[in-house]
Order: structure tokens, then sequence, then C-alpha cells
């Protein structure tokens, strides 16, 4: 399935249009615990409008015959139903309020998508939260390729569920690997990765608190078996 913004679009959003009075627009805002919300005119979608920018230094409640207009609107750039969530994933970060509007091809308001939404999404794809976990392996610009580390897993009983890499050191010719990963011995995993000469630099916490004797005594014994 392609990732647009179709797929995220919350249409039960508040969205208010110029002419309504104010004093409903800061109510229904601040009951619905919202920051902000679209603003439509003559059906279309022209900006966003801020409780923050409607209260200002106010200390009272707003005039009783004040209406929205266009100078409490503030331009907030909206998404096309058809458009691709992560070549926008960097807009949709830096979006006041934490929402963005999405519109059809004549302008007119579909919905909202919101951060929380879309972190949600991301986190399920990610394998995030129980049931798996997570290892980041440093790689040097000369180091291994991502095959050979996916292989190196899978032969320790492990799956790969999810990656994805950054670059990292002072002139980011390397490379962090970040892996979600599914594993009935996540010790046994680190400890033979870890011997195979990969830098760890992050795992999750071993399930059984446990690095004791015992179980060290045994990773000796499988990697002499191994041998």
């Amino acid at each position: 399935m392609s990732v647009t913004f179709s797929y995220f679009a919350d249409a039960l959003w508040p969205v208010f249009t110029i002419g309504e009075p104010v004093a409903d627009v800061v109510a229904t805002l601040a009951a619905k615990g919202l920051e902000c919300a679209p603003v439509l005119d003559d059906g279309k979608y022209v900006g966003m409008v801020f409780l923050s920018g409607l209260l200002g230094d106010r200390t009272g409640a707003p005039d009783a015959g004040a209406k929205l207009d266009a100078e409490m609107i503030e331009s907030a750039r909206a998404f096309g139903l058809d458009e691709q969530l992560f070549d926008n994933l960097a807009a949709v970060a830096e979006a006041r309020g934490g929402i963005v509007p999405v519109v059809d091809e004549d302008g007119g308001l579909e919905g909202v998508v919101s951060r929380s939404r879309i972190l949600k999404f991301l986190a399920d794809r990610m394998h995030s939260g129980e049931g798996g976990y997570t290892l980041e392996i440093e790689v040097p610009p000369s180091g291994a390729k991502l095959s050979e580390i996916i292989d190196t897993i899978e032969k320790n009983d492990a799956s790969v569920l999810s990656f994805t890499s950054w670059p990292t050191g002072a002139v980011h010719e390397g490379k962090i690997i970040f892996f979600r990963l599914a594993t009935h011995d996540f010790f046994r995993l680190i400890r033979n990765m870890e011997n195979y000469g990969y830098l760890i630099r992050y795992h999750s916490a071993f399930p059984d608190s446990g690095t004791d004797e015992l179980r060290e005594k045994a990773l000796e014994f499988i990697r002499y078996m191994d041998l």
C-alpha cells in the first residue's frame, strides 16, 4: 500500500469558518484541549487558527461580537491526499500545533493528520514496544556490508523485523545501523555479535536480568562447540 496522507486524514477534527464568533472558537479549542484547527473560507482551506493567537495577552473573555477574520488566521502548509508521507516527514515534524491539514485537488479540506498518529504508525512499522529487541551496530567507512550483518544475525537464530541507518563520526563517514529483532536468546546473540567483532553501540536490556556465571559458562561451551 502506498503511504499517502489520505491514509491518516482525520475528518472529525474541529473546523472553523471565517466569520464565526471568536468566543465560540476559543471555547471549542479550550474544551477539547486543542492548540489549533483549520479554517475555511467559502468551503476552501485558508489557514490555521491558534488558541494562543486568539487569546494573546487577554485576561478576560473575548469580545462578544468579535468574529473570526483573515487577520486571525496563520498560514500553514496543506498536503494533498496523494502526497507521500515519507517524502514529507520533516515538514510534518516542523508543523506548529502538531497537525497538518489535508486537502483535495480543489482546496477542500479532507481532514488533518496529527504527529501522534504518524508516530504510532512508525512505531508499529518499526515493531517498537513489546515483542522485540533493539540493536544498534556502528559500522566504520570500510565496515561490513548490511547483508553480511543480517546474515550473521540470522545465523544466531534471530529474525530482523525492521532496520534503518544514519551517519556517524565527525565527517559522517561511518554508519549506525538500527535493528528491531525477534529472538529466543537475545543474550547469546549479543555476545556472539561482539565475538564476531561487531561494535555494539546499544542493545536492549536482557530479559532475564542476567549475565550470571552459569550462562557465561554455557556460552563458552557453545563457542567451543562452534569451533
